[in-house]
């Protein structure tokens, strides 16, 4: 079977056409032909407005398909009985992308489907992936955007589509009501400023890739993004890869010059390289408005300009990519009763100690019915979920409130993004878990003792219960996510009794009313954490553990080691940035990514590592961080040591991981001492690391990778990093910071496990960026 290719095309308009009497006839050139031509017939004939209304589904995209055959998949798209079928197309890297929408008569119960085929040449071709549901349920997604993970063939296919309709007739009027009631928003806890842009899934569709030459093989294509604002700019230029009638870059790149406006403009270049002279070769342009690509909430897609006059473009080549504001939270309910008015209503509140000594110049009386009035309003908005949805309107509430005790303000959004990231997953499977209902009862009480208006005005006095607070809602919204999340061995192990379930959720319990005892008593709170006990009996093998003959880099911690280098005038990271990591660690990331590679200047990779693990010591959730930046008098930093450093890092933290890891090398004085860094993964992460139970993630942190010897040295990491981090636990986040290196980004492109980001940089010339 061949793949389909456009070999020509004719412009008109539409109006020009309905004057057209009978049929039509239009020549067309073919591309590529000399003088060759075809003449198409048709007839075109308005449809009047009243009889028909239409759903348009447009940018079909699936990620982390499968390998089935020769890779090549299409899709069939059924509204009852009308059915469209896209061309075939490769995937490339697991990807596979359809921009152009297609159009359906519909009803609101009409039956909708999306089936995935992989093409095959000689066997019956069947979906191997389907999206079924009915249109009022595609047409109340969030934002108009369908999304969906797919399980086949071992894959999670991650699947998205937009779906809008066409302006309906009088007797339709009731749609748009039926369908307002079960939409969906993204949740925004307040606005503020964009301070940094995501730009991802970049692919440019295009029916020839350019040559430079007979001989192709040193042609490479670069991508530049460039971004101005309030006189600062940004710019990142990155290498791409070829595929099947394609560039793609699949790295996301985070721009972040001073307070990005949505009024700012984004310049995309496509440039060529022949790997001979200096000056890359224009392909083509495109510009947008950031708020034109923060509207759309889905793939964006524009034709891209053609700038080369000497580079040979066929057809119209068309850019797409996705864009959102980094950190941005995936939650799919709506917080629609947190308003602005009620957040300066909270901050108002809980800062009276600061208020205009005159009386009249503050209504207390005012701010206390909004935030009583949102309150009662976010418990009868629940959609039907009576525990998990309350109990989020009053951490969101909070993470306010926290921006006014600004050490508080980061850990109370990792609590919100965990609960967030799993709402899903939680609020289907949560009906018949009555201890842990019960627990999120008890959780939801003690934010509700916090946020009453009359405590407001004194949570200043109190931040030490408040702390602990937060840090006792982060393990348990751990706990409650991971234990009705069956994609892990975590519920395997419950069902096993290897844990008492309701004796932690009692020890949970108990934990948060001494803490609203606390907080109501003034009295001092406990700095112990309640935790999750598992495997008691592991702790007599642990305490026989003796890894000191395992290598380890004294002094290496990020925390110690990175502030030490870096200058003073070094500029804060943007806080959209932050968030977006802290997201990902927590778990809103795919199920395969395991290990997140940020490339960028170092002084803003350490700053962003150093503060990325404050905030998960803070939780307890900081593994091990080893910095080869910075200069020490005793140095023993090297790649020989830093799998071994982690290891006793993580043994640390997990008694069962200990206790794995002992019994692996306790009688293994040569394995214990081994330099080599594969060996050392192998051994001491991934093999300890097997059937033991992480309650919610813990993160590494790998500071600098390409400082700790020279390329040769560090093959032998990034191999075993590309070939054996997919197995680490899901539990257990590698986050890495580097310098662009060849051998780093040649050994990571295409990579599933591993997600890479990279900053933008002040703007510089592109013979210098190339």
């Amino acid at each position: 079977m061949r793949q389909s290719r456009r070999i020509g095309i004719f412009e008109d308009t539409v109006e020009r056409l309905l004057k057209c009497s009978g049929p039509i006839k239009r020549t067309v050139n073919l591309y590529g032909s000399q003088d060759q031509e075809i003449e198409i017939h048709f007839r075109i004939a308005q449809i009047q407005s009243s009889i028909i209304d239409k759903l348009s589904i447009s940018y079909i995209d699936l990620q982390d398909l499968p390998s089935v055959h020769h890779d090549t998949f299409r899709v069939q798209v059924a509204i009852d009985d009308t059915i469209w079928e896209s061309p075939s197309k490769p995937s490339n890297q697991g990807r596979s992308r359809w921009t152009d929408g297609y159009d359906f008569p519909f009803q609101l119960d009409s039956h909708a489907s999306l089936q995935i085929f992989a093409t095959r040449w000689i066997h019956k071709n069947e979906p191997i992936a389907v999206v079924e549901g009915v249109v009022k349920e595609w047409l109340a997604a969030p934002n108009g955007v369908v999304r969906k993970t797919l399980e086949s063939r071992g894959a999670k296919i991650q699947t998205e589509f937009k779906v809008t309709s066409s302006a309906f007739t009088a007797g339709d009027h009731h749609i748009d009501e039926a369908a307002r009631s079960m939409i969906e928003q993204n949740d925004v806890l307040g606005t503020k400023q964009i301070d940094a842009l995501d730009i991802s899934a970049v692919i440019l569709d295009i029916d020839r890739v350019p040559k430079f030459g007979t001989l192709s093989w040193d042609d490479r294509f670069f991508l530049e993004i460039y971004v101005a604002n309030n006189g600062e700019s940004q710019n990142i230029i990155s290498q791409g890869q070829q595929g099947g009638r394609c560039l793609m870059w699949d790295t996301t790149f985070t721009l972040h010059p001073s307070n990005i406006s949505p009024t700012s403009r984004l310049v995309f270049r496509v440039l060529g390289y022949d790997g001979k002279h200096s000056e890359p070769i224009p392909i083509g342009i495109a510009i947008f408005d950031v708020d034109e690509l923060l509207q759309q909430n889905s793939l964006i897609r524009r034709q891209l300009l053609s700038s080369a006059a000497s580079v040979r473009i066929d057809g119209f080549p068309t850019l797409s990519f996705r864009a959102a504001r980094a950190g941005a939270m995936p939650f799919t309910r709506s917080l629609g009763s947190f308003t602005q008015e009620l957040s300066a209503a909270v901050h108002r509140t809980a800062n009276l100690k600061g208020r205009p000594s005159q009386p009249g110049d503050y209504n207390i009386n005012k701010d206390k019915r909004i935030i009583e009035n949102a309150i009662s309003q976010a418990s009868k908005e629940s959609g039907g979920d009576e525990h998990l949805y309350p109990l989020l309107v009053k951490i969101s509430m909070f993470v306010a409130v926290a921006e006014r005790l600004a050490k508080l303000h980061p850990y109370a959004r990792i609590a919100y993004a965990i609960l967030a990231s799993g709402y899903e997953v939680i609020r289907q499977n949560i009906a018949s878990e009555i201890g842990m209902i019960r627990l999120m009862r008890t959780m939801q009480d003690t934010y509700d003792l916090v946020m009453t208006v009359e405590a407001l005005p004194y949570l200043y006095k109190r931040k030490n219960v408040l702390e602990a607070i937060v840090k006792q809602t982060i393990e348990c919204a751990f706990f409650i996510r991971d234990h009705v999340d069956t994609r892990g061995s975590f519920t395997q192990v419950i069902k096993y009794s290897v844990l008492n379930v309701e004796a932690q959720i009692k020890a949970f319990e108990n934990a948060f009313i001494d803490l609203q005892r606390s907080f109501q008593g003034h009295m001092a709170v406990s700095t112990q954490l309640t935790v999750l006990k598992i495997l008691e009996d592991v702790r007599g093998l642990g305490a026989k553990a003796d890894f000191r003959d395992m290598s380890y880099a004294m002094n290496s911690e990020c925390t110690a080691s990175c502030a030490a280098h870096l200058s003073t005038d070094c500029a804060a990271p943007p806080t959209d940035l932050i968030t977006s990591l802290q997201n990902w660690v927590a778990g809103d990331s795919k199920e395969s990514e395991r290990i997140c590679v940020l490339y960028g200047p170092k002084e803003s990779c350490s700053t962003i590592a150093l503060l990325v693990g404050e905030r998960f010591q803070f939780a307890l959730r900081l593994g091990s961080s080893y910095c080869f930046r910075g200069d020490r008098q005793i140095d023993t930093r090297s790649y020989t040591n830093l799998f071994s450093t982690i290891a006793r890092d993580l043994a640390d933290h997990n008694a069962q991981f200990k206790q794995n890891l002992w019994r692996a090398v306790g009688n293994e004085t040569s394995l214990r001492r081994t330099r080599n860094p594969r060996v050392q993964f192998e051994e001491f992460i991934l093999a300890p690391s097997k059937d033991v139970v992480w309650n919610g993630p813990f993160l590494i942190i790998v500071d600098g990778l390409e400082l700790g010897d020279d390329e040769a040295a560090r093959k032998e990491v990034l191999s075993v990093l590309v070939d054996r981090g997919a197995e680490l636990p899901r539990n257990l986040r590698f986050l890495i910071t580097c310098q662009l290196e060849d051998d780093i980004c040649k050994a990571f492109r295409g990579q599933s496990h591993i997600l890479r980001r990279q900053l933008g940089k002040a703007a510089m010339s592109h013979a210098d960026n190339l």
